[in-house]
């Protein structure tokens, strides 16, 4: 709840002057970071690697003993010795320092994971943020399709009224009606669906949820060209495949370790010792483990650590795929939506709305048909929306392209 007051601050605020909360794009993505289940739980997850090293530093706690040696309650000489044992067992150092090594690695492997993750966070909040847009804006169609339809039936019904239509025409005109109406049906399902799977994605709570949050309609982008994808988008560059690098790197060190085992552990034991006329006497011993059980033990995992790091090559292959699967999709699709919207500001907006608008008047006077009439209005609405679909994916690839150009392309 307190990761949500910045949000909800803004939204009292709005209230409190009698305005509707907007829900900007920043705030958006904000909310998300804060409030996300993985990542959280990525980042505790990093929070116990950078720490696990201390756990594995191969010294294990200290073993403190008593020894007494020849005791006879009927001799003169109760004992033979007396003993105080302080032992201390240690890997050997070789093996310490490889799987030291390796947890680094993988703590360093978790953090560029976690910065991919934010990535895509960031990239799925501008989605679906580009989505509630998007299903304003065909809301607002399908009421001007609507808007048409009324005025096309009115024009019919004029028609018919004065003798110069018929009523096939008139059925057909009430037939669009209809049809229009289920367009804004469908709009309005379609705005629900994508508000809600926004809302769920920052982690708005179900009670915070409001019909009077609005969305920032004033969606900037930079301009990219295939030069700077060239550029920036540097495989190795990228936080996933950078994660998958210091996987195998840690890997490397603990299919070293593994093999390191075959060296001896190391045991030290310091004596204080009384033979009876005080503890007078220091003793020291050194010890090694003999690894007689290698061909069991430590073979097998060697061979663990073996295909552990043929599986971490193999990911770094796979990644190296996706993303250039990933990059050059993103990249035509928004190079394909941006020559759909330039061709529609420079030409196809204002002629297909002149043509609709004198079609209706041509209709009206009974200079064309009824058939004349919805061609000309479905070219008008078709044309708005594939300019709107186009627009969407405009926004859509670029808030893809972010995830790879690490730079802000749509705010």
């Amino acid at each position: 709840m307190l990761k949500l007051l910045p949000i909800l601050l803004v939204f009292c605020a709005a209230v409190a002057h009698g305005q509707n909360p907007v829900l900007s794009i920043q705030q958006a993505v904000d909310s998300a970071l804060l409030n996300n289940p993985d990542l959280n739980q990525a980042k505790a997850l990093l929070s116990q690697k950078e720490n696990e090293w201390r756990t594995l530093t191969g010294i294990e706690a200290p073993e403190i003993s008593y020894f007494e040696e020849g005791m006879n309650s009927r001799a003169a000489k109760p004992f033979e010795e007396r003993r105080w044992t302080i032992s201390q067992s240690v890997d050997f150092p070789l093996t310490t320092i490889y799987r030291l090594k390796a947890v680094k690695q993988e703590a360093k492997a978790l953090s560029f994971r976690i910065k991919a993750l934010e990535n895509e966070i960031k990239s799925q909040v501008k989605s679906r943020y580009i989505e509630v847009l998007y299903a304003l804006h065909l809301q607002a169609l399908g009421k001007q399709q609507s808007k048409l339809a009324e005025e096309l039936y009115k024009a019919a019904y004029a028609r018919f009224e004065t003798g110069m239509g018929n009523g096939m025409e008139l059925l057909n005109a009430e037939l669009q009606v209809s049809e229009a109406q289920n367009v804004v049906s469908e709009s309005n399902r379609l705005l629900h669906q994508a508000r809600y799977s926004l809302f769920y994605l920052i982690g708005l709570e179900i009670a915070e949820i409001s019909y009077d949050i609005h969305f920032s309609d004033t969606l900037n982008s930079r301009v990219v060209d295939i030069s700077q994808i060239q550029a920036l988008a540097v495989l190795q560059e990228q936080p996933s495949y950078l994660a998958a690098l210091y996987d195998y790197q840690a890997s490397e060190n603990k299919l070293k370790e593994a093999k390191s085992n075959i060296l001896p552990d190391i045991r030290f034991n310091l004596y204080k010792q009384n033979y009876g006329d005080g503890f007078n006497f220091n003793g020291f011993e050194v010890g090694l483990s003999i690894p007689i059980w290698l061909p069991f033990e430590q073979k097998g995992k060697i061979r663990m650590a073996e295909a552990r790091q043929t599986e971490v090559e193999w990911q770094q292959k796979a990644i190296e795929l996706d993303m250039k699967q990933q990059i050059e999709h993103a990249w035509h699709s928004y190079e394909s939506s941006k020559q759909i919207i330039d061709r529609y500001n420079e030409t196809m907006s204002g002629k297909s709305q002149k043509l609709q608008q004198l079609s209706l008047k041509a209709y009206q006077l009974g200079e064309i048909d009824l058939l004349n009439l919805l061609n000309a209005q479905q070219t008008y609405l078709l044309n708005q929306k594939r300019y709107l679909l186009s627009l969407r994916d405009y926004y859509l690839q670029l808030a893809q392209l972010e995830k790879f150009l690490d730079q802000e392309l749509v705010y």
